[in-house]
């Protein structure tokens, strides 16, 4: 949860777009009972469907999009409404197969009282021919009427994983009970299993709940390796504990599957204990690595079965908090885990670190969506350099009412023991965001992400367009950098953006 949204979802290698607001030109769409998935109003449960159908999938194509796409595909067959949070992955059974998903936000139009519901989801995109054409997919989602943070991942036999954070309410009233569930397909992306509740949330936190239990921001990892755990899946969230509303801890959470998803075990805390944490402020004691808000869990699973977790937590700075990105690993497919280990030292990431927007979260100059630093960890499996993790990030360098945000990238050869320098990947005078980063087979890491350093139109203050950078040598510390959009992305009046 906790992200920026955008409207529409268009692939490069990693997925980005922007958001528009509900134009009047647009409302007519609204005379739909529900857009683009089904909800029976007698059972409250919500099942499969697809495009702007309710249960007919739709198919779009890239011989059919505009020219002015240049190669990039529009996935997507809603009707009017943002997207954001996106997530893909390659079956390595058929690397033809690729599914993304992403949030939708669904507009129902009251006919009684002519008033505009909202209901959020999470839905797939999956092509079998390679991106060239892609079948928009709304999978069941239970009883569930608020879907966020989906996350993908296949195991070595081609079988999908899907987690989220599932609530029962949407952004127009409160979070309830907000859970973690998970779904499989076995066909590619096109149809899935009904959810599997893994961690189950409790409480409303608008409601100023004596004791609420909040799982935010998951993420899945799969073994496709040769180790003994080989086809287990694991989930990674921050458990977030309220009380009286104000939040209290954040430990980073694991459970683990190794029935295809049937059955999972209760959650472990894995964010551990350590010096390192003393910092975390009144909330926290002084050692536990328990105050993490979101947390970015950033799962993933090495050819011998070691699981690495890599985090961020907090830490005071006077009067505010910074980040700090820490590791955890185990040996034992989950069963115990090392203590936390320092990847990046304090992040300018903190209050004052950045310009704010109308509600007082970081952002850029010029411009309203929020921003953060959390990228991802990944692990070459690669000949010539097997093993070596990478873990990417966003900082300002230039702290204060200004932001000059670039993308940094560190690297480890002995498996997260020691971290080399973090090295820029792009000196440039714009903003580079929402880095997410992938290893190839000459173990070189190549890193997406959203760049300011395009021309604006006129009177325009905030664009955007999409880099990807790939490393020189197997050490990562200079890039060569690529454009990979056709045009130039406007969110200057947005209020919400994507990742």
């Amino acid at each position: 949860m906790r992200r920026i949204f955008a409207s529409g979802i268009v692939v490069v290698v990693l997925i980005v777009g922007a958001t528009t607001a509900l134009a009047g030109s647009a409302k007519h769409r609204l005379d739909n009972d529900l857009i683009s998935f089904t909800e029976s109003a007698t059972s409250g449960t919500n099942g499969p469907g697809g495009g702007g159908i309710s249960g007919v999938a739709c198919v779009s194509s890239l011989s059919t999009q505009p020219t002015s796409f240049a190669g990039n595909a529009l996935l997507d067959c809603d009707s009017v409404g943002p997207h954001n949070e996106t997530t893909i992955a390659v079956n390595p059974t058929n690397a033809s197969n690729i599914v993304a998903a992403s949030h939708t936000y669904l507009y129902n139009l009251d006919k009684q009282s002519a008033s505009a519901l909202l209901r959020i989801f999470t839905e797939a995109y999956v092509s079998k021919d390679g991106g060239q054409s892609w079948t928009n997919v709304h999978p069941p989602h239970g009883s569930y009427r608020f879907l966020t943070d989906p996350a993908l991942a296949f195991d070595a036999d081609g079988h999908l994983y899907w987690s989220n954070v599932a609530s029962h309410d949407s952004v127009a009233g409160a979070f309830s009970d907000v859970s973690v569930i998970v779904e499989r397909s076995d066909d590619g992306g096109i149809t899935w299993t009904d959810p599997v509740t893994v961690a189950k949330g409790n409480g409303t936190v608008s409601n100023g709940g004596v004791n609420v239990l909040f799982n935010d921001k998951d993420w899945i990892a799969v073994d496709r390796g040769t180790s003994p755990y080989r086809g287990s899946v694991y989930v990674t969230w921050a458990r977030q504990q309220y009380r009286q509303g104000v939040q209290t801890e954040s430990p980073i959470y694991f459970v683990r599957s190794r029935d295809g998803g049937a059955t999972w075990t209760s959650g472990t805390e894995i964010s551990g204990s350590s010096p390192l944490c003393s910092g975390q402020g009144a909330n926290g004691p002084t050692t536990r690595c328990d105050q993490n808000d979101a947390g970015f869990s950033s799962p993933i699973v090495a050819p011998d079965g070691m699981i690495y977790v890599a985090f961020l937590n907090h830490q005071a700075q006077n009067t505010s908090l910074r980040d700090q990105v820490l590791l955890v690993r185990s040996s034992d497919g989950g069963d115990t885990w090392s203590a936390p280990r320092p990847i990046v030292g304090l992040i300018h990431d903190g209050a004052g670190d950045y310009p704010t927007n109308w509600r007082g979260d970081s952002t850029l100059t010029g411009c309203q969506f929020r921003i953060f630093a959390a990228g991802n960890l990944t692990m070459s499996t690669a000949k010539a350099n097997a093993g070596q993790l990478y873990y990417v990030y966003a900082e300002n360098l230039e702290p204060g009412a200004t932001a000059r945000t670039n993308i940094m990238a560190t690297t480890s050869g002995d498996g997260g023991a020691t971290w080399s320098v973090p090295a820029l990947v792009s000196s440039s005078a714009s903003d580079q965001i929402f880095p997410w980063a992938a290893v190839g087979p000459d173990g070189k890491v190549r890193i997406g992400y959203v760049d300011r350093a395009r021309t604006a139109p006129p009177e325009e203050k905030c664009v955007y367009g999409y880099t990807l950078a790939t490393a020189k040598d197997l050490a990562a510390t200079t890039f060569t950098t690529k454009r990979l959009d056709s045009g130039v992305s406007v969110a200057s009046d947005a209020r919400w953006f994507t990742n």
